[in-house]
């Protein structure tokens, strides 16, 4: 024998009441079978809408009635051939004359008890299971309507009833024997002992479905419902959760109470006690062979994997007590658990310090001012003598619960779901693990919840990780770096396992953002004119909003507003990647202010690009540094449009001509005085002599210009270029000093002792400087280890192509740290 349980969803019209049929007409070729179905979908919340309002008085439940009773007539007249539809509709007049009958006497009275309540409740599932008994008569298959209030005894709490399985298997048996056709049994619904009607919760058909197929000894109990089964996390929430094949009886009994809704809390017990498989099945795609839910032994699949599943229960409210005089006092839990039980309040979650100075509790939204008032009556003599200092609610928060019989004595589950936490900025409140070691839950704040669910199931589940990027900027360095992420995407995902998804670009003009990441084949399409106050920080508060975990933000601009920015980002636990020197190279202040935040947050900071494009000059250093070397100097070339100019002055060409040509090349800026003054190559040494640890400002790197002081005027671009022919005998009588002594000359400079210069300088044609090609970038290390043979680092220093390399770079390094 099977028993089939059939959701709201799956019974919410005629074509669902038809596929229904289908999936009956094939379960009763091979077995006996016990149909439960649950109200029509939306049913429910209307009888709930009803009673509410008319225990107020208020005589919009009519409207109420009225909208069921519509609900109701359609479906037969969708379903039943006008032949048998007089017997159908006298059964609903009769009910919903009596459901009018309670909703009226409601109203005159004023008072909406339990009892009232759960018998408006219970008229749901009187019509639907009627409804399907006739139907599927009509269709050849031979039934019988069964009211479970015959069959379902339970206590006298009406509105959540538990449920006495001795007079229950009893009454079931009994109604077995003499039941004919198919039983098609009304959910959720039971009887108190005097016969009154009660509830078994919301969800509670599933219950009656397990109940009934344990008591008849069934080969199987079919969860019909409108999803393939249970899944690794919420679809909704997550989308890359997956279905589960199998889950253990305990597996599901702790995602069900930990907030999946797939399957009624109380509905494993029975099963479980009788040993009784529990499928869960997908009435819209039937075909699927859904979640098998059974015991740890009947697992097939690779069991490596520690954790089974992640859920979720959000809306709900934290209460903290703590105070001193709690310690080594017995009885305190105690009296605090018994207090909410005798007022009915359900405790969700708890957890306590080990020291006893806090007891933290999670409780259901709707009952959290009841419980604080209850809890401080409890204990209002502890209050007054101060030893309890504080009891307080703390709202707007949600539990997650990981889960899975593996992780049971497998080391380090724990270690890796705390550290992905951190490492995403999401802050535990509060955490909470039994002894079998099969459920780790924790609360965080209700904005973390997407995120929480989404990088720990990437974390446990996902051999592919995702990073979620977001680019300010839209020039050059941008585009290129677009192009490359595009045309590797495929090598990373598989090598690396690896997704980088672009989910948000903007200028000062445009914005595109995208949660499942932007099409970069067609990214400029996708951007949208601004409608925010167009400033990097409503770009940031879109960014922030959105909350996707392993989130990077890429500066690609040259903006002093983006760069100062960066203190913000990482405090909210966003990576940043920068190729823009104004951070980094700013003020002493915003310097100190950014490395302060990264110091304080999980999140990382990366600006290989800020000196040298792609070449790894800061890495270098920093590893040379971290690896417990002295640097005792640094040299070098960090402007490939002046590496370029003295290059070719090497070669016996003229100062002015090079600049020209330079320019015409497009080496240099639009105004070639920007690259002679020599300001950008400063700030890269102002950046390479902080990372040594001195505390420069911009005006404390000497920096000789370029631009001749004769020609430091207010004067076009093509005037200036004209006059510079005049130094160009002094730089030809430099090269030809440089040349008597078997020497050259070049713009270099140098940082030690705390002091850094650039200037034109003479060196010797051994030294690695003079070897120098093209706009090649370089720089010299001499250290404790590279002492006598100095490292060299040496290769393109400007460039889209290379500097969009770099910042790629920077990403996978950052992705690689967090997933």
């Amino acid at each position: 024998m099977k028993v089939l349980k059939f959701g709201g969803t799956s019974i919410r019209d005629g074509e669902r009441i038809r596929k229904v049929l289908g999936i009956i007409r094939n379960a009763v070729g091979e077995t006996p079978v016990v149909v439960v179905v649950s109200a029509i979908r939306k049913v429910t919340d209307l009888l709930l809408d009803a009673a509410v309002a008319a225990g107020e008085g208020d005589t919009g439940y009519r409207d109420k009635l009225l909208d069921i009773e519509t609900l109701h007539n359609d479906l037969v007249g969708e379903l039943i051939d006008e032949g048998g539809r007089q017997e159908v509709e006298a059964f609903l007049v009769k009910e919903l004359d009596e459901l009018a009958d309670v909703l009226h006497g409601v109203s005159l009275l004023r008072d909406l008890s339990d009892k009232s309540l759960a018998l408006v409740m219970s008229f749901g599932e009187r019509l639907s299971a009627w409804i399907i008994c006739c139907f599927l008569r009509q269709e050849g298959i031979d039934t019988s309507y069964t009211d479970a209030r015959r069959m379902i005894v339970t206590d006298s709490n009406h509105c959540d009833a538990r449920v006495d399985m001795q007079a229950s298997s009893a009454r079931i048996k009994a109604w077995l024997e003499g039941e004919k056709g198919i039983p098609v049994v009304t959910g959720y619904i039971g009887a108190a002992p005097d016969g009154t009607a009660t509830t078994l919760g919301r969800g509670g058909s599933d219950y009656t479905a397990t109940i009934i197929g344990s008591v008849v000894q069934a080969d199987e109990i079919q969860i019909w419902t409108d999803v393939d089964g249970f899944f690794s996390a919420d679809p909704k929430r997550v989308h890359d959760a997956y279905v589960l094949p199998f889950i253990s009886y305990e597996e599901a009994l702790e995602l069900s109470h930990s907030g999946a809704k797939v399957l009624h809390p109380y509905a494993v017990h029975p099963a479980m006690k009788a040993g009784i498989p529990i499928r869960i099945r997908n009435s819209f795609n039937p075909e699927t062979r859904g979640t098998f839910i059974g015991s740890k032994a009947a697992r097939s699949e690779d069991a490596a994997r520690p954790v089974t599943g992640l859920s979720s229960v959000n809306d709900v409210v934290l209460v903290n007590i703590s105070g001193s005089g709690m310690v080594g006092v017995p009885g305190i839990a105690s009296r605090l658990f018994s207090s909410l039980a005798h007022h009915k309040i359900n405790i969700i979650f708890i957890s306590q310090a080990s020291s006893e100075q806090s007891i933290s509790l999670v409780i259901d939204r709707t009952k959290a001012n009841r419980a604080l008032r209850v809890l401080e009556k409890e204990f209002a003599s502890e209050i007054a003598a101060r030893q309890i200092e504080s009891m307080t609610l703390r709202r707007h928060i949600a539990i997650i619960a990981v889960v899975g019989n593996n992780m049971s004595g497998h080391p380090g589950v724990s270690a890796h779901l705390f550290e992905t936490l951190g490492k995403n900025g999401i802050n535990v409140i509060a955490v909470a693990q039994g002894a079998n070691e099969m459920n780790i839950s924790f609360v965080v704040e209700s904005r973390d919840e997407d995120k929480a669910l989404n990088c720990v199931h990437e974390s446990f589940f996902l051999s592919r990780r995702t990073v979620h990027v977001f680019i300010a900027g839209t020039g050059t360095i941008a585009k290129s770096l677009i192009r490359q992420i595009s045309d590797h995407s495929l090598t990373l995902r598989r090598e690396m396992d690896l997704d980088v998804l672009v989910c948000g670009m903007a200028n000062t003009s445009m914005i595109a953002l995208r949660e499942k990441g932007i099409d970069l084949m067609n990214w400029e399409q996708s951007l949208e004119p601004r409608g925010d106050g167009k400033t990097v920080g409503d770009y940031i508060e879109k960014i922030s909003s959105m909350n996707l975990h392993n989130s990077i933000f890429v500066d690609c601009t040259a903006s002093a507003e983006v760069a100062a920015s960066y203190p913000g980002l990482l405090s909210s636990n966003i990576s940043v990647v920068t190729a823009n020197k104004l951070g980094m190279a700013g003020s002493l202040g915003l310097y100190e202010t950014i490395r302060e935040a990264q110091r304080s947050s999980n999140a990382r900071f990366l600006y290989e690009t800020n000196v040298g494009a792609g070449l790894p000059i800061i890495n270098t250093l920093n590893d040379l540094r971290n690896s417990g070397d002295k640097i005792i100097k640094i040299e070098g070339v960090l402007s490939g449009t002046l590496s370029y100019i003295f290059n070719e002055l090497r070669k016996g060409g003229k100062f002015s001509g090079i600049v020209r040509k330079a320019r015409e090349a497009g080496y240099t800026e639009p105004d070639p005085r920007e690259d002679l003054s020599g300001a950008d190559f400063a700030r890269k040494f102002l950046i390479l002599g902080r990372e040594l640890g001195y505390r420069l400002e911009y005006e404390d790197i000497v920096c000789e210009s370029l631009v001749p002081e004769h020609l430091r005027t207010d004067m076009s671009v093509e005037e200036f270029l004209d006059q510079l022919g005049s130094v160009d005998e002094e730089y030809q009588a430099k090269i030809q000093g440089a040349a008597h002594n078997d020497m050259t000359i070049a713009y270099a400079g140098e940082i030690a002792d705390g002091n850094a210069r650039i200037s034109v300088n003479m060196l010797p044609l051994s030294n690695p400087v003079a070897g120098l090609n093209g706009t090649e970038n370089m720089v010299v290390f001499t250290t404790d280890r590279y002492l006598d043979t100095p490292l060299v680092v040496k290769g393109p220093g400007a460039g889209g192509e290379v500097t969009a390399g770099g910042v790629f770079a920077d990403i996978l390094r950052i992705a690689s740290y967090l997933v």
